[in-house]
């Protein structure tokens, strides 16, 4: 090999070389991000409306439908998800991947401003939506100075400014805090008993606090802004403010109402472990650095305390980038605990330091070199890429291995250090870089999968190949300059040999003579060894059928939330006390450490919700694990339930189990939502299945007597407007204070003493100026509604969501799939959502994926030996690999889930390797004269160590994968199993079938080149 001599003869050149790898990495190394995961860029677009006094129907009729009728037409959407609510509704597109999602969210920015909204709807709101937009940070504050309307301002203004000043945080909620607002509370008895409109003193009112400007005056040296200005500072100027209603009778503001500095009405309350605080949720932008941001965070939060001393006391609530540091140490550790023991194995198999040494020397050279491709790229350090790394140690110093261990048996006869380390070299340079270009054409596959799997997968497969190539390049440099350099003649004698190298070497000469006996007997009965081999496989795909398959493997970080649904009518103050009753109890369950609670603050503007945030003990100090707490905590907790209304839920990513029911008939689906629940309820391990036709509220509906109110002159418009002054509150004016501007709002006191008859007693302004009563121009009636009306694609949507604590999704689906085959309605549709869905793309992107690498390791197998003998051979091991890593999935309990396909994949890579190594050197000799059998037996006999080595250094390397306890260690563990099973297998059964099918196939092109052969003879002959 032209490399390995350049570095032989010029060993500065090649030292060099290295050295510029390491340095260049360890200058990229502190510019990785830190994450849990990879960032996937958003492929999602939101629009928002808000129209305070919707309810949901009129949500959807005036905002949600005319927004789905507008963006459709927009190229690249893939699905359109709508909601109408209380007071707005949304669109979320969700766009195809390749589709620049910048551009994406201008066309439709561009859409939204042709559509007609109601004139007093809100600005739309257009935004891409983060794929991962769920905070990582909870805050709380308190303080027992300040009063509530202080600490929210405090919160408001100058907290949540101060922490979107720190680089990469991204949206901040506020839960609890009421802002400052001046309310004018209405008398309703007395302008009832007045007969005056609230239109009226509505209109009264705004047309007094004003500032406009009024134009430029002119003077002979200057020119000067004019603008007319009243705008209140005080309460009594707004108490004292003159109206003229009716009959031109001036009253004031305080004779028909009190004024008073008020705070704007709660949606929401929070309280942490009993105290009540305002919670500051913190997302990130996207790819920004999770960690890092905590970090800033945390120091924000301390320097605040020690200014704010006892007037202020800040709390981190739940922070999610401590997992992700204890997540990733774990894996750091489990990277360092490989390095060790592949290093060691090498040493048990060399008996010499120095080679030790020298294959030492390229693990650390090749994962430092990779995050320079890295750094390039924009990847962090998550735990995909670590996890990449960590099953690559293996790898990495497979091709060191095969060097210097052909480097030793060529020291072994007599050359000298220089000779062997260039003749060993050269001869195992063909099989080395075959061995790379399998690995490098499965992974390469695996970095461009298709869909979110894909994308999520991206960094694992572009980091294993960088390593993997820089570790090809180390071997063909590093290992023969150091080899040629630091390897000392060997002395044959046994006295100077150490006495465990004796005895090892013997025992393994042993075992070598024995594995050839056995390949040579094999070989007399090749196809009755192929056909043991194909029974085998079929055994194992039929064991398949029982191991569960699921998405992801659950990891038990000690952090979950329980959601509380009470009747949508609930208000929030039975809200807060029926959640701190829920909270107690929470508190004082075994393995609690703390609880977060939360009331209302949700998209719909409703204080029905309870959400809980509990903090677990340490997964050592408890021993229960977090999904068996969840099983338990929501069966307790139904002894709360007070009425049908009343639901105990989870997290929307909790939810494995998730299916959309769609249709125009909202009855059809409503009836068939029913029937397919209680089906759901009968599996096994599923808890609570229910759907989003169950959240109902009521409403009373004003009806007009077209007639009666023509006749009057009053339209729907004015009932309409007059009402929603009343009961919604309407924002009069501006009240200026503390430098700062706060509403005024224009309303009915928020008291539990209004009724339908206060309802009915309204005056409605008519044409004349007089005013009349809603009840004698208009019917009221109590209904009951959707509190939600969800869409898909423009049609109406219900979704049935169930949690599953078992491991075979797959199977849970597939009777869910069955029974809706079955039973679904005419007119009726349904699709999969949640991890059932993504578990059925990510099989399918899979399965390609596994065909395509199938594919690109033949094609390089053939271009590397010229034929198609060898690579037909070789690629025999890869289903040999699958029964051993079906088998261990099933003997450990494990499901297959993304983590063990991945596996899978990886395997391909791994396990052509010891084939490569046989097939290779078997063709070099026959290629020389030597008989097929003869060469397959002395093939067998040389390679036989160095296979060995490779694989025990790949199975040491992984095995702190499935040994290791730290954060996060489920998931590795899945994958362990699955490539170490893999390993095992393929190792056993390689050695023995790949050398019989090789024979077979070589006897069978030998024998038909000769029937060509008699041909062409008898043909000349003739």
């Amino acid at each position: 090999m032209l490399l390995s001599k350049v570095s032989i003869k010029r060993p500065f050149f090649a030292s060099i070389l290295n050295i510029l790898i390491i340095i260049f990495g360890l200058m990229a190394y502190p510019k990785l991000g830190i994450e849990l995961d990879p960032n996937v860029e958003s492929s999602y677009v939101v629009v928002k409306v808000i129209y305070n006094g919707s309810n949901p129907s009129t949500s959807e009729e005036l905002l949600l439908k005319p927004m789905e009728e507008s963006l459709k037409g927009i190229s690249g959407i893939k699905n359109m998800y709508g909601s109408a609510f209380q007071n707005g509704a949304y669109v979320q597109l969700e766009f195809n991947l390749d589709i620049n999602i910048n551009k994406a969210v201008e066309d439709v920015r561009n859409k939204v401003s042709q559509i007609s909204f109601p004139k007093d709807s809100e600005t739309p709101m257009v935004e891409k939506a983060e794929y991962k937009s769920d905070s990582f940070m909870g805050l709380s504050i308190a303080s027992n100075k300040l009063t509530k309307k202080e600490l929210s301002n405090y919160a408001i203004f100058d907290l949540k400014p101060l922490l979107q000043k720190i680089d990469g945080v991204g949206e901040i909620t506020i839960i609890g805090a009421q802002e400052r607002e001046i309310h004018i509370e209405l008398n309703s008895g007395l302008i009832n008993s007045m007969k005056l409109s609230p239109l009226k003193i509505k209109n009264e009112i705004q047309n007094q606090i004003v500032t406009l400007p009024a134009g430029m005056l002119r003077t002979p040296t200057s020119i000067t802004g004019v603008s007319t200005y009243n705008i209140p500072n005080n309460l009594d100027s707004i108490a004292k403010m003159p109206l003229t209603l009716g009959s031109n009778n001036i009253i004031r503001v305080e004779d028909i109402a009190n004024v008073n500095d008020s705070v704007v009405e709660a949606n929401s309350y929070g309280e942490f472990n009993g105290n009540q605080s305002i919670f500051i949720y913190i997302s990130k932008q996207s790819q920004s650095n999770m960690v890092n941001i905590s970090k800033n965070i945390r120091d924000q939060i301390e320097k605040l305390n020690i200014e704010n001393g006892e007037r202020l006391h800040f709390s981190i609530n739940y922070d999610e980038s401590l997992f992700i540091k204890d997540s990733l140490s774990a894996v750091e550790f489990d990277l360092f605990l490989a390095a060790i023991l592949t290093v060691l194995v090498v040493f048990i198999f060399l008996h010499d330091w120095r080679n030790t040494l020298i294959c030492a020397v390229a693990i650390p050279t090749s994962i430092i070199g990779t995050f320079i491709v890295a750094n390039y790229l924009n990847f962090t350090l998550n735990r995909l890429t670590l996890l990449a790394l960590t099953l690559s140690i293996g790898i990495l110093v497979d091709d060191a291995i095969v060097v210097i261990e052909n480097i030793h048996r060529h020291r072994l006869q007599g050359k000298s250090a220089l000779r062997a380390a260039n003749d060993g070299t050269s001869e195992i340079g063909v099989a080395a870089i075959a061995v790379t270009l399998a690995i490098v054409s499965v992974f390469i596959p695996v970095a461009f999968m298709d869909g979110i799997v894909g994308k999520y997968f991206y960094e694992f497969g572009i980091t294993v190949t960088t390593s993997v190539l820089i570790s090809l390049f180390v071997a063909f440099t590093l290992v023969p300059m150091m080899s040629s350099r630091m390897l000392k003649n060997i002395d044959h004698s046994q006295s100077k040999r150490n006495k465990y190298a004796i005895l090892f070497d013997n025992k393994f000469l042993l075992i070598q003579e024995k594995y050839q006996t056995l390949l040579k007997y094999l070989l007399n009965y090749k196809k009755s060894t192929l056909f043991a081999a194909l029974i085998i496989l079929i055994a194992s795909v039929v064991l398949l059928k029982f191991v569960p398959m699921t998405l992801n493997i659950d990891t038990d970080d000690s952090f979950t939330r329980i959601n509380y649904s009470l009747s949508k009518d609930t208000p929030l103050q039975i809200s807060i006390q029926r959640g701190q009753e829920i909270q107690k109890y929470i508190r004082s369950y075994p393995g609690v450490e703390s609880v977060l609670m939360r009331v209302g603050g949700n998209q719909a503007g409703t204080a029905s919700d309870l959400n809980f945030n509990i903090k677990l003990i340490d997964p050592k100090k408890r021993d229960f694990t977090e999904s068996q707490f969840m099983q338990k905590i929501s069966e307790s907790l139904k002894r709360f339930i007070q009425n049908s209304d009343e639901k105990v839920g989870f997290g929307n990513r909790d939810y494995p189990v998730q299916i959309s029911l769609l249709s125009s008939n909202g009855q059809a689906l409503e009836k068939y939502s029913k029937e397919l629940i209680q089906f759901v309820n009968t599996l096994p391990e599923i808890k609570d299945a229910s759907s989003n036709a169950e959240n109902t509220t009521y409403e009373y509906k004003v009806i007009p007597n077209r007639i009666k109110a023509a006749n009057l002159g009053v339209t729907s418009t004015d009932i309409a407007n007059t009402l929603k002054y009343l009961y919604s509150g309407e924002q009069v004016g501006n009240f200026y204070s503390d430098g700062r501007n706060y509403n005024i709002k224009l309303m009915l006191p928020n008291t539990n003493t209004q009724s339908i008859n206060s309802l009915a007693s309204v005056y409605i302004p008519t044409q004349n100026g007089d005013s009349v009563l809603l009840s004698t121009i208009a019917t009221i009636e109590k209904s009951k509604i959707d509190s939600v009306i969800n869409h898909i694609n423009g049609e109406k949507e219900l979704t049935i969501k169930a949690k599953y604590f078992g491991k075979d999704l797959s199977g849970i689906t597939k009777k869910i799939e069955s029974y809706i085959g079955k039973t679904k309605p005419f007119g009726i549709k349904n699709e999969f959502g949640g991890n059932s869905e993504m578990l059925k793309e990510m099989v399918k992107t899979i399965s390609s994926t596994l065909l395509l690498a199938v594919l690109f390791i033949f094609l390089v197998l053939c271009a590397q030996f010229e034929n198609f003998t060898g690579p037909f051979s070789i690629m025999l091991s890869v289903p040999l690999a699958f029964s051993g890593a079906f088998i261990a999935l099933l003997l450990m309990g494990q499901p297959l889930s993304i983590n063990s396909m991945i596996g899978i994949i990886m395997l391909m890579g791994l396990v052509t390797k010891n084939a490569i190594l046989l097939i290779e050197f078997a063709q070099q000799r026959i290629s020389e004269g030597l008989s097929i059998q003869n060469a397959l037996l002395e093939a067998a006999y040389v390679r036989f160590r160095p296979i060995m080595m490779t694989t025990l250094t790949m199975i040491v390397g992984m095995s702190p994968l499935i040994f290791g306890t730290g954060a996060g260690h489920e998931a590795r563990t899945n994958m362990g199993i699955t490539v170490i099973g893999g390993l095992i297998s393929s190792t056993i059964l390689t050695l023995m079938v790949v050398p019989c099918f090789y024979s077979i196939l070589a006897d069978s092109k030998l024998k038909i080149r000769n029937i060509f052969k008699k041909k062409n003879l008898h043909t000349s002959l003739s």
